[in-house]
């Protein structure tokens, strides 16, 4: 009788048990991995071979990557061989080198590889996806959700307003501090999560910069850098949060005799901007004014490669002649155009600047707004060139301007020559939509983005067929000349960049918080060939003021979102706990017919069945 009735105990328990959420099983193939050293990679099929370059030349499509792995180099950088082997072994540069099993091709310096492997093959290392700010995964997102989310994890240490980057299980992100708060409350945070539970890996507590963090980290390797608003950029060894090296920038502008900023555009005390990695090095714009290209040592040591610094000067009668500003948290875009590759990078100063990365010669310098006469929101001051995209082919850099305000009255869209700076015409007229635009995301058919109209601004845009639509608050995609293909139906605000997955389904998150729901609070998809919204759901938990300005991030059928709550959320095909709230309102809404209720009916019967069964054996034992 000892015996049997706790086995009647453990079969009531196991029946009354909550399921186990399943984890994604492990991916293990031959395939083939192009790693542009840029966060852009590539899976392919592998077709075979015995040599590195037997395999390229069968398995990738694009004569242009097997030009390109075949020729490029620079100094220290340059296409490595790797072959799996529970890890990245890194093969060299010799190309007939013999191979076998899943292999990777790597542009980065000796003693890097790639942070996709075949047991994690996606990942998203940096703002927008890669240093040329395209906002597109090659990862699968989710047609029908589950709600409530999969996991979330909230902080009390601030916003979440940094971008989410993610590489094999683990999710890295900051929090901003929390306004009036006291002790660690205030200060910077850095978290490394797992990306499958939510669950903190690691965690560093920063020194109170600014009093809010808003930039991205960017992964390399088996590192992570961040830039902080106290002006320290520390690089992390991302598995265990181990500092590795610290360096400090300057966050303190060039004044007159007066004590006065000499130049006319807005100061921001935040340190550098969103780094961002390209070929073997780190690349950030500075609030002093400078844009900084960094070297990391395979042993994650930094140092400065380059540092590039408009001139900063006055006239006789004190009005600024100079091109110098500062550079809030918009990270640098970097592509190669015309062979060269040029980085581009805009300022409070109202002027977008395109450099050699290589060396950080400047090529060209455009101002691209000037507001100071009749500035409403910041009186003065020539307002912002923010965010910069280039299209895939390399012919148009769209940049956004706005009059450098949180919630501006003035912005709009313009194209640009990157090879000259000068603006691009069509129709005999300059490229120019007039609104607040989000980062685009770009493809080679046209760009994606969100639009908020203003009163200063188009009342109507030009579609493709010469009719003209109504400038709304909604999603759009525009061709390259500026013209809307669809619109949405309208959506009340969105101020993070969108994100485009492999099944071109595009995502967004509301700014509005939860509290305003259904107007705010979202995450919402759309088919990215018609408009058509998919789905909508709403981010819980949520407060009163979690606004949020953080770009979806899409990995592995996974969409990960943040927000002012202090909140990171977890969305997929998996459906999670919920909050006590969402549990409650749920049983309230459809009653006995709510699933739990049928299961619970279905354990309690079996569970007296095999009660009454099992101890009838014990008493004729």
């Amino acid at each position: 009788m000892r015996k049997v009735l706790p086995i009647a105990i453990l079969s009531i328990l196991l029946l009354t048990m909550v399921p186990m959420i399943p984890v994604d099983g492990v991916v293990s193939s031959d395939d083939v991995l192009v790693d542009f050293g840029n966060g852009q990679y590539q899976w392919y099929e592998n077709k075979g071979g015995s040599t590195f370059i037997s395999v390229l030349e069968s398995s990738v499509d694009d004569p242009n990557i097997i030009k390109d792995i075949k020729t490029t180099k620079t100094a220290d950088c340059g296409w490595h061989c790797y072959q799996w082997d529970g890890r990245w072994v890194d093969k060299g540069i010799d190309l007939n080198t013999s191979c076998s099993g899943p292999i990777a091709f790597g542009y980065y310096p000796n003693g890097f590889a790639p942070v996709s492997t075949p047991e994690y093959p996606t990942s998203w290392t940096t703002l927008s996806g890669s240093s040329s700010s395209t906002n597109v995964s090659v990862s699968h997102g989710q047609k029908e959700p589950k709600m409530p989310v999969e996991w979330y994890n909230t902080y009390t240490t601030g916003f979440v307003d940094s971008g989410l980057v993610v590489a094999g299980n683990m999710l890295y992100h900051t929090t901003g501090g929390v306004y009036g708060a006291t002790g660690g409350d205030e200060d910077a945070w850095v978290y490394a999560l797992d990306r499958f539970t939510g669950g903190i890996v690691w965690k560093y507590h920063g020194i109170k910069g600014a009093g809010y963090e808003v930039t991205t980290p960017v992964i390399v390797g088996d590192y992570l850098i961040v830039t902080f608003t106290c002006g320290d950029v520390i690089c992390f060894d991302r598995f265990t949060g181990e500092i590795k090296d610290k360096i400090e920038v300057k966050i303190d502008p060039p004044t007159n005799s007066s004590g006065n900023v000499i130049w006319d555009g807005r100061v921001f005390q935040t340190g550098g901007t969103t780094p961002v990695y390209d070929s073997g090095r780190i690349y950030f714009g500075t609030s002093h004014g400078l844009v900084v290209c960094l070297k990391l040592s395979s042993e994650g040591k930094m140092s400065i490669d380059w540092e590039y610094e408009p001139p900063c000067e006055e006239d006789p009668s004190g009005n600024y002649i100079g091109t110098r500003g500062c550079f809030y948290f918009h990270a640098p875009t970097i592509a190669k155009i015309d062979g060269k590759r040029m980085l581009f990078i805009g300022s409070y100063e109202g002027f977008v600047y395109a450099l050699n990365a290589d060396d950080g010669k400047e090529v060209w310098v455009k101002r691209v707004i000037d507001m100071r006469d009749d500035n409403r929101t910041a009186p003065g001051t020539p307002g912002s060139a923010a965010s910069t995209s280039l299209s895939p082919d390399g012919s148009h850099l769209l940049v956004g301007c706005t009059d450098g305000a949180l919630f501006s009255l003035e912005g709009f869209l313009i194209a640009l020559d990157p090879k000259t700076g000068e603006t691009l015409q069509v129709d005999g007229k300059d490229w120019k939509l007039s609104a607040l635009f989000t980062s685009p995301v770009v493809t080679d058919s046209g760009f994606y983005t969100y639009v908020s109209p203003l009163s200063s601004g188009s009342k109507k845009f030009m579609k493709v067929d010469g009719s003209e639509i109504d400038a709304t608050t909604a999603v759009y995609k525009f061709d390259w000349d500026g013209k809307v293909i669809w619109k949405s139906r309208d959506y009340q605000m969105i101020k993070g960049a969108l994100t485009l997955d492999a099944d071109g389904i595009l995502y967004g998150t509301d700014y509005s918080a939860g509290a305003f729901w259904p107007t705010g609070g979202g995450l919402t998809a759309w088919d990215s060939s018609n408009g058509e919204e998919i789905w909508r759901v709403l981010l819980s938990p949520y407060s009163e003021d979690s606004y949020s300005m953080v770009p979806p991030t899409v990995v592995d059928g996974r969409i990960y979102t943040g927000n002012d709550f202090g909140a990171v959320y977890c969305l997929s095909n998996i459906q999670g706990e919920g909050t006590e709230e969402e549990r409650v309102l749920a049983l309230q809404t459809v009653g006995f017919a709510h699933w739990s209720w049928y299961l619970t009916e279905i354990v309690v019967v079996l569970s007296i069945i095999i009660f009454i069964i099992l101890y009838r054996r014990t008493i004729n034992v």
